[in-house]
C-alpha cells in the first residue's frame, strides 16, 4: 500500500452503459487489490480519492465497464484556462486536442481560436466516440480533456475497443445462434468474483470459453470448463489455443499495482469435460473448486411473439435446471466459495418474466452478497434484447 502522506489524488471513471454494473466491478478491483479509498461518490461516473498511486493504461485493461480513467487536474473550466493549460502542457509542435462533458457544441472550437490567438497551431476533434479519440492518439498526447461539475479532468486510459473487438468477434469458436456472451461483460464477472489468482475457477457452462479466455488474460491460471456440447468443448479449446497466440499475455500472479508477488509463474492447469452441469460429482472432487462464475443455459432464443404462458414455462424449466446445477455446485465448491451466476429475465411488452429462483437456492445453503449498496443483483440489458441477465453473486455457507 502507498505511504497515507502521499498527496490524495482525484480520479473520474467514465461508466459504461450499465452504470451500476460498472461501479460494483470497479469497487470490487479497489477491494482485491487493497486500494485504500479516501471518499468514493457515484451518479452516472464513479469518482474516486485515494492516496494510491493508479496506473490508468494497466487498470484500463483489466476493466470491461469503464470507458475512460481520468485523472483531475490543476485548471479552472473557463474557455482560456483550458486554453492557457493546453500550451503549458503541450510545448511543443501542434496542438491536437479534444474535450467533452458538461459543455455546449462550441466550446471546444472557442478554445481552439485561444489556443491559436496564442500563437500556437491547433487543431480541435470533435470526441464522436472512443475510437475518434484512440485513433488521433490523443490520450498518448495527453489532450483528451473531460469537463465536469467536479472538475477538469484529463485521460489517463481509454478501454481497449478494438482488443474487445477482436475478442469477440476473431475468435475461431463461435455459436451464433445460441448467443455469445460478451467478453466485456465475462471480464466484469471474473473481477465481480474477487477472488486470488491462483484460486481453481469452473465455468460449468462454458459454451465457447469467453469466462475462461476473459480469466487467462486477467492472469488465472486454475481454470475448469464444462459443458454438455462437445462442439462447446472443442470451441473453448480451441479460443483458448488462439488467445495465447494472438494476444500477449503470461499467466502470472499478477497485479497492475505492484501489491502482489509479480513474475512467479502460477501452475498453468487447464481441464475441460464434456459433462452435464447436473452431473459435475462424477468428474469433479468435493470441495475442489475455489470460485463458480458462468452463464448458463438462457433458454430458446426469443422473437418477442411468445405468449405470458410460454413465458412462464420457460421460466419454471430454466428454475429446475439451475436448481439441480447448484445442489452440484454446493458439492463440488469449497466452503465460502464464490458463484458468479447469470439468471436471465424474460421482456413482455412492458413487463418483466423473471425466473425467481433465489429462495431455492438459499435453501440449499448459499447467501446472496450485495452487489451494489442495496442491490441483491444488477442488470444487464440492451433495450433491443428481449432477454435481460441478472447478476447475482452467492457464497457458500459452512453448513451447506
Amino acid at each position: 500500500m502507498e505511504p497515507q502522506n502521499q498527496k490524495i489524488s482525484t480520479w473520474c471513471f467514465i461508466l459504461g452503459r450499465e452504470t451500476l454494473l460498472s461501479a460494483a466491478e470497479l469497487k470490487a478491483v479497489f477491494e482485491m487489490e487493497n486500494i485504500a479509498i479516501e471518499r468514493m461518490t457515484s451518479n452516472k461516473n464513479l469518482f474516486v480519492e485515494t492516496h494510491n498511486k493508479i496506473d490508468a493504461v494497466k487498470m484500463i485493461n483489466q476493466l470491461g465497464g469503464t470507458i475512460k480513467i481520468c485523472e483531475k487536474i490543476e485548471c479552472g473550466n473557463s474557455k482560456l484556462e483550458i486554453g492557457n493549460f493546453l500550451c503549458s502542457h503541450i510545448a511543443d509542435g501542434k496542438i491536437i486536442f479534444s474535450v467533452s462533458g458538461d459543455i455546449d457544441n462550441k466550446f471546444g472550437l472557442e478554445i481552439k481560436k485561444l489556443v491559436k490567438n496564442l500563437g500556437r497551431s491547433v487543431r480541435f476533434v470533435e470526441p464522436k466516440n472512443t475510437a475518434t479519440i484512440i485513433h488521433n492518439h490523443l490520450v498518448e498526447k495527453g489532450a483528451d480533456l473531460n469537463i465536469l461539475p467536479e472538475g477538469v479532468f484529463l485521460t489517463r486510459a481509454i478501454q481497449p475497443i478494438e482488443s474487445f473487438g477482436k475478442r469477440d468477434f476473431g475468435r475461431p469458436g463461435r455459436d451464433d445462434l445460441s448467443g455469445m456472451l460478451p467478453p466485456k461483460l465475462a471480464m466484469i464477472m471474473v473481477n465481480l468474483a474477487r477472488v486470488p489468482r491462483e484460486a481453481v475457477i469452473l465455468d460449468p457452462f462454458c459454451g465457447s470459453g469467453t469466462i475462461l479466455t476473459e480469466a487467462m488474460l486477467l492472469g488465472y491460471g486454475n481454470l475448469i470448463g464444462t459443458d454438455s456440447s462437445e462442439k462447446a468443448i472443442e470451441d473453448t479449446k480451441k479460443n483458448m489455443a488462439w488467445m495465447k497466440q494472438n494476444f500477449q499475455f503470461s499467466i502470472f500472479n499478477f497485479s497492475p499495482y505492484g501489491r502482489s508477488p509479480v513474475g512467479r509463474k502460477s501452475n498453468l492447469n487447464f481441464q475441460f469435460y464434456k459433462l452435464d452441469a447436473t452431473k459435475l460429482n462424477e468428474k469433479l472432487r468435493p470441495e475442489s473448486v475455489d470460485c463458480i462464475i458462468t452463464e448458463p443455459y438462457l433458454g430458446k432464443p426469443l422473437n418477442g411473439k411468445e405468449s405470458l404462458e410460454e413465458l412462464n414455462s420457460q421460466a419454471r424449466e430454466l428454475k429446475n435446471l439451475y436448481l439441480s446445477a447448484f445442489k452440484q455446485f454446493s458439492k463440488i465448491l469449497k466452503k465460502d466459495g464464490a458463484i458468479v451466476f447469470i439468471i436471465p429475465r424474460f421482456k413482455l411488452r412492458d413487463q418483466w418474466v423473471a425466473v425467481n429462483c433465489r429462495k431455492e437456492i438459499e435453501n440449499l445453503g448459499f447467501a446472496v452478497e450485495k452487489m451494489w449498496d442495496q442491490h441483491e443483483f444488477l442488470l444487464y440489458h440492451r433495450p433491443q434484447q428481449f432477454v435481460g441477465r441478472e447478476i447475482w453473486k452467492f457464497i457458500k455457507q459452512s453448513s451447506s
